[in-house]
């Protein structure tokens, strides 16, 4: 048995929230930090894991989502759709429970709720149906809540089995649990079992059918393996101290090592010398009594659970040995490998009818090499794995197929699922693709997809020293395609899949010349025109492709990325570079004088430029040389305005807009205007060129 579907109603970060974990394998769960990773985990062991204590159980009101008014009448819904039940399963698991949802099916539904109880629900009825006017309603039903504790007294945690409930829609969520907007709610005696399913109180637990185990955050192992609780090892020591054969013959021989070390002659001096002493300080009255003995364990339980750890970080690798002196990465790898092991060892023997191991972010100190060689290796016969990261090394080695991101918005999260709806040969394809540094569109807030090495290289640098902010800041990803093949990754950014903002900055390629010069040749000529047939032919596919989404949205430069930037007006950084590309200076003369004339000329000698030195290379001289005072090209305004869309983008714009005033010695209090909003179109309408009022506008 394995979990197909886990959604979420009101948990925490989670207002409602749908995972798909369709692997029988691994899945994974990506997400930025506070995006709710630990929440979906703890989620999940409130089901299935039998270490939680039983009155985890009863949440409180912090557990309830934090978007809600008041939770004092709402229900907190966790719900699992579970395939790969057979019949074996159903005789062994489910007994009178059973969770197929009809005969022949091969898989069921098991809910656990958190609910008022049913004299609460009860109340909420009848001011319901004993008051037709709305606002009279409101306000009884608010007071009436507003005195309920969610506590024992006042809410039940119940299961339900079979159930059709789709909790994550509003209309079927208010049906059995109430309208919280028009205070509306349902008789509770009438509670409909077809639809909520079967109720098996007082609570049906999976725990004693399922074995899960859960490896937390790897973050201070080293101070959890000092502490039974918490020590992997110590619960394998307690296991294989009941199987040891010969326990006599050693519990013998510890006895006659403690007699014999406390029979020493040194030792029995110092105990009668320590008594003396004791004796004449205190006197016989009051004296404890004292002796010096040695204490080894003579339990075989004690000994074997006195054993340790002999670590170090490396074969051939000479340290101290301890734990404490252990590298964190090696001390996370030791805990997690304990981890597998107990995992390993609790499925030895046993009858259960599915097994999840649950493990939260193993990246933790560990080398990025090992981190992918470790998500490679996760594979466990007949039990599925459920892993979460902010790790690009993990992510770029995880399946798209079988992953979650959560997106962490301004009070609640979302759940998007990348491979949705894109055939499997497709998806094939851009798990190829995404490497360690493109998975960071995975984590993103928005993304920005441009062609080469110019635009990876520079764009950053000049947005950062215009705008005096960068990318990462903002949470935007730029990915360098390597081409201008964009369809693979861009079909990730839909309603279905991954919402977020995505902006395609590649050329248009149309001609900046209409004929030949003394600078540029027929064969020249030819070849601006094959690209600018190429060019077209991108630009209607593109367009036409995204014009019905709203998440990407394609940006061109007309002819290439250095021709718009030096075109913004920036010669003078492609000019400040020529030191450094030519030794004589009556060269450098030339060029410049190029690059200081016609438009025509100036994208000539800019190309030729980069073709003379390397793109990529062109681009980080170019970088050293942008300024405060350099152009961003149009283009790459709209499509850092698009990704920005989600934004607070007042306050960005106002970061941007101090920044930009320092630079120019001017001060903030200059600007006109009792708060931000006011400021930003005072300034707009002081400097209409500057590079914020593009964006702005």
């Amino acid at each position: 048995m394995f979990i197909k579907t886990f959604t979420i109603r009101n948990f925490r970060n989670f207002r409602n929230a749908k995972f798909f974990l369709n692997n029988k394998s691994v899945n994974s769960i990506l997400g930025e930090n506070a995006s709710g990773k630990t929440n979906f985990f703890y989620a999940l062991r409130l089901v299935l894991d039998d270490s939680l204590p039983q009155n985890a159980k009863q949440l409180s009101s912090t557990d309830f989502f934090n978007g809600l008014d008041h939770p004092s009448g709402h229900w907190v819904v966790l719900s699992f759709v579970f395939g790969g039940l057979g019949e074996s399963d159903e005789e062994l698991v489910m007994a009178n429970h059973a969770m197929q949802m009809a005969s022949g099916d091969a898989e069921g539904v098991f809910t656990f709720a958190f609910r008022p109880k049913i004299h609460i629900r009860q109340q909420l009825f009848q001011r319901t149906n004993t008051e037709p006017n709305l606002q009279i309603r409101k306000e009884n039903v608010k007071n009436y809540l507003s005195g309920i504790q969610i506590d024992s007294a006042n809410y039940e945690t119940v299961a339900f089995v079979r159930g059709t409930v789709d909790y994550l829609d509003d209309n079927e969520y208010e049906s059995v649990a109430g309208n919280f907007n028009n205070y509306i709610f349902p008789n509770p005696d009438n509670d409909d079992a077809a639809l909520l399913g079967a109720m098996k109180p007082p609570y049906f637990s999976l725990v004693k059918e399922v074995n899960c185990t859960y490896v937390k955050a790897l973050r201070n192992v080293v101070a959890d393996m000092k502490y039974s609780k918490n020590n992997p090892l110590f619960k394998l020591l307690v296991q294989k101290s009941n199987e040891i054969e010969g326990a006599e013959t050693v519990e013998g021989a510890v006895k006659q090592l403690n007699r014999d070390i406390s029979d020493l002659r040194q030792i029995k001096e110092l105990s009668t010398a320590l008594k003396s002493t004791l004796l004449k300080a205190i006197g016989q009255t009051y004296s404890p009594s004292l002796n010096i003995t040695s204490g080894l364990p003579e339990s075989i339980v004690e000994l074997i659970q006195s054993l340790t750890l002999l670590v170090e970080d490396s074969y051939g690798y000479k340290g101290t040995g301890k734990i404490e002196d252990l590298s964190l990465g090696g001390a996370n790898l030791i805990y997690l490998a304990l981890k597998l092991y107990e995992y390993e060892t609790n499925r030895e023997g046993d009858d259960k009818i599915a097994h999840f191991l649950l493990i939260e972010e193993p990246e933790a100190h560990i080398h990025n090499h090992i981190q992918k060689t470790l998500f490679s290796n996760f594979s466990l016969e007949n039990a599925q794995i459920i892993i979460s990261t902010h790790s690009t090394q993990i992510s770029s080695v995880s399946k798209i197929s079988s992953m979650n991101v959560i997106s962490r918005k301004n009070n609640y999260s979302e759940v998007y699922w990348p491979s949705k709806g894109i055939d499997s040969e497709e998806v094939n394809k851009i798990e190829r693709y995404l490497d360690s540094s493109r998975s960071t569109l995975l984590f993103a807030k928005s993304v920005l997809l441009v062609e080469g090495d110019a635009e990876q290289i520079l764009i950053p640098a000049l947005i950062k020293a215009v705008f005096g902010i960068c990318l990462d800041e903002l949470g935007i990803s730029l990915i360098k395609m390597d081409g201008t093949v964009f369809k693979h990754i861009s079909s990730l950014f839909d309603e279905n899949r991954l919402k977020i903002n995505c902006s395609i900055i590649t050329d248009h390629d149309q001609p900046f010349l209409n004929g030949v010069t003394d600078y540029a040749n027929q064969e020249y000529m030819n070849k601006l025109s094959n690209s600018a047939v190429n060019g077209q032919t991108r630009y209607n596919d593109l367009n036409n492709t995204y014009r019905a989404n709203a998440y990407i949205q394609p940006f061109f430069a007309s002819n290439t990325f250095e021709t718009e930037l030096i075109l913004a007006g920036n010669s003078d950084i492609f000019i400040n570079i020529l030191d450094s590309i030519y030794t004589q200076q009556a060269r450098i003369d030339v060029i410049t004088n190029h690059l200081n004339g016609q438009d025509s000329e100036k994208c000539y000698f800019a190309l030729h430029l980069a073709k003379k030195v390397g793109k990529g290379w062109f681009a980080i001289m170019l970088a050293d040389k942008v300024h405060e005072r350099s152009h961003v090209p149009s283009y790459i305004i709209k499509s850092l305005k698009h990704v920005l869309t989600d934004h607070d983008k007042n306050n960005i714009f106002y970061e941007i807009m101090s920044y930009r005033m320092q630079k120019q010695d001017i001060e903030i209090n200059t600007i006109q205007g009792t708060n931000k909003q006011e400021k930003l179109i005072s300034f707009s309408q002081l400097y209409p060129s500057d590079p914020l009022t593009k964006l702005m506008n």
